[in-house]
């Protein structure tokens, strides 16, 4: 269920969110984001002191046999200088690489927070 939400008007940056599950008997992670005509990093968000941060990951990693979700309000793929705008009903692609597994390619629709699917 990989998805994006839409860029706001004059903005080159928006969000992308999935969920990615480790079958394999072996450790992994996600190294690396591309696709969509854009830069794309893999970022935390936290809470502290009532401010809202924001931290570039390296990696993500991928424990042998678990599911990580990247979600608002947590990790997500953010998408920076957008050659053109997200619009909500489009379907972008990403190409994500890992350090160990093969690269896989991920249809994400551009959709709203919080609609149901």
């Amino acid at each position: 269920d990989a998805w994006a939400r839409p860029s706001v008007a004059g903005r080159t940056a928006t969000a992308a969110y999935l969920t990615i599950t480790n079958r394999g008997s072996g450790d992994d992670a996600l190294i690396s984001i591309a696709g969509i005509g854009a830069r794309a990093g893999l970022h935390s968000t936290s809470m502290a002191g009532g401010i809202m941060r924001m931290r570039k990951l390296d990696r993500l990693d991928l424990p042998a046999g678990t599911t990580v979700e990247l979600k608002p309000g947590g990790t997500h793929l953010m998408l920076t200088e957008l050659r053109e705008p997200l619009v909500e009903g489009q379907t972008i692609e990403l190409r994500l690489r890992f350090a160990k597994s093969a690269e896989r390619k991920v249809a994400a629709e551009v959709r709203a927070a919080g609609e149901e699917r």
